[in-house]
């Protein structure tokens, strides 16, 4: 099997050109024999005349000998026109021949500058267009590999680079395709592709969802974390409004609230539940006692009370995790659908945190989904082995990512200083601080994380318990977020570093805690853990093979 390099496959987009490019370099490194080496995405920039050219060549194949191999890939429609291929995109035409030659003549000239001499040979890959014989094109037509050869790509890879001159230079050649054209993954760049990339894919339960009818009005939406609920729920109330209807969203979490309401339509409503209880409260008693620690509590029970009498008021109502609401919270909402009216409910078993009842609801049409878009490929992988779902995860991201690094902490001092190794070790592979959030495997009050202001050299930016005299939650500036599982379920970071896990007994509510917290990462996660939590994980693992990890 040939090397793959970057292994993360290239660049992110959010065309259809993405899938081919993976397509061809899984391919090729899969085919390829080993001793030959798969790079993607190389950047290129030259000089020519006094300006600047940046380009990128799409995969550049080196065998054992050192000659070369560059690929142009173009996915999709082509045209041919008195002899040259253009490839379109939208109303725009690139000339393909000439990026070709400029791009082989600017890798030559690269070499040439660093005196290494080899072999470059060129070829374009055109998977979804079939060439005729009889069309002339100003690239050689045995250079071409249109979609009748496309299956035989990597044996033509071999047959070309077999006719190629080899390099004596084989460390320097390596090091210059590695280095000298940045191969490494930029993760700003991908980090904004991959989020573009995973809501284009994860569309697929706002698209069709919309089109089941329920009798009863009632869909229960029972899916696992990634899967496009977010997506959904947005485009239910957008529709809605669209189409002249009230709309409403209500959910457990009152930052994921604060999150749908910046991204929502400013008709719709949008309100964590006890935000909701609250306003009734303060609306029919009086202003609640934000220093009683039974304020939220009081507030819920008294809008259940008093929920028959609620004025119907929404045509279409969405209640995301409604694996945390009590029964009563649920029928007290029906209160407000008028009739005809149509109740969305979202829910994830795997993510019930709080021990809530489950419940029924007569006559709901039910929905299941395990597909999974927004999580590396790999932490599903760990997601599986641990068998931290009911169900085994659909891995559906396009991006492989890596799996967890663990880091051993045994005291509140090594706490600490092993969370701020997991954050340096994020921010070494390129993350920005702003991309990384540390999560506390524990609830607030028994949390080490949450009443630190300092991590390392960063001030920590968290919720401080408590709340202004309008019940807004208080917030400590800082550069570095931190927050436990239970308050960031239904948001995402690129990068997650899940601290204080620690537990000698494996059960249920540890398995749901540690999948919403690695559910959390788009990109990369770390996992900040006790020695015997580790060993409980590891021995609970489809295959006993230790991830590599710190000591403290």
């Amino acid at each position: 099997m040939a090397l793959l390099i970057p292994s993360t496959a290239g660049a992110l987009r959010q065309d259809g050109g993405l899938h081919r490019e993976l397509d061809l370099v899984n391919g090729l490194a899969a085919a390829l024999p080993d001793g030959y080496e798969v790079f993607h995405g190389i950047a290129l920039h030259t000089v020519r005349a006094g300006h600047d050219y940046y380009g990128e060549i799409d995969v550049v194949v080196m065998a054992p000998s050192g000659a070369l191999l560059l690929m142009e890939v173009k996915a999709g429609a082509v045209a041919l026109r008195e002899g040259q291929i253009y490839k379109l995109y939208g109303q725009d035409e690139r000339d393909v021949s000439k990026q070709c030659r400029l791009q082989r003549a600017s890798l030559l000239g690269r070499l040439q500058d660093a005196r290494i001499d080899t072999s470059v040979t060129s070829c374009l890959v055109l998977p979804d267009f079939h060439l005729t014989e009889a069309q002339a094109v100003s690239v050689p037509r045995e250079r071409i590999v249109d979609a009748a050869l496309y299956p035989r790509v990597a044996t033509l890879a071999r047959e070309w680079l077999a006719g190629g001159r080899g390099c004596a230079q084989l460390d320097a050649l390596r090091q210059f395709l590695r280095n000298q054209f940045r191969v490494t993954m930029d993760l700003s760049a991908a980090r904004d592709e991959l989020q573009r990339t995973t809501r284009v894919l994860s569309d697929g339960l706002a698209t069709w969802v919309p089109r089941i009818a329920s009798a009863a009005g009632v869909l229960r939406i029972q899916a696992t974390a990634g899967s496009g609920k977010t997506q959904l729920a947005l485009h239910l109330l957008q529709s809605a409004l669209a189409a002249g209807r009230a709309a409403g969203y209500i959910c457990f979490n009152r930052t994921l609230a604060e999150y749908i309401r910046a991204r929502a339509p400013a008709r719709a409503e949008v309100v964590n539940f006890h935000e909701l209880a609250v306003e009734h409260t303060r609306r029919h008693v009086g202003e609640p006692d934000f220093t009683q620690a039974s304020v939220l509590d009081d507030a819920a029970r008294r809008y259940v009370e008093d929920s028959a009498q609620f004025a119907a008021r929404f045509d279409v109502l969405v209640v995301d995790e409604g694996q945390d609401f009590e029964p009563a919270w649920i029928q007290g909402l029906c209160q407000l659908l008028r009739p005809h009216g149509k109740l969305y409910l979202m829910e994830d078993d795997d993510q019930r945190l709080y021990g809530r009842d489950d419940f029924d609801i007569a006559d709901a049409v039910t929905i299941s989904s395990q597909d999974n878009y927004r999580s590396p490929r790999l932490i599903c992988d760990v997601l599986n082995a641990l068998r931290l779902s009911q169900r085994a995860i659909n891995s559906m991201s396009p991006y492989k990512g890596e799996v967890p690094g663990f880091y051993h902490y045994t005291s509140p001092a090594s706490l600490l200083a092993q969370t701020e190794r997991a954050v340096m070790a994020l921010l070494e592979r390129g993350f920005a601080l702003s991309d990384i959030v540390v999560l506390s495997n524990r609830g607030r009050a028994g949390s080490v994380l949450t009443g630190v202001r300092q991590i390392g050299p960063w001030t920590t930016r968290q919720f401080t318990g408590a709340y202004s005299r309008d019940g807004e939650p208080l917030w400590s500036d800082g550069d570095l977020l931190v927050e436990s599982v239970y308050r960031y379920k239904g948001q995402s970071a690129p990068a997650v570093v899940l601290a204080e896990v620690g537990f000698d007994t494996w059960t249920p509510h540890e398995r749901k805690k540690l999948f919403v917290g690695l559910t959390r990462a788009q990109m990369a996660a770390q996992i900040v853990l006790t020695p015997a939590a580790e060993q409980i994980l590891f021995a609970a693992m489809d295959t006993p093979e230790p991830t590599p990890h710190h000591d403290q």
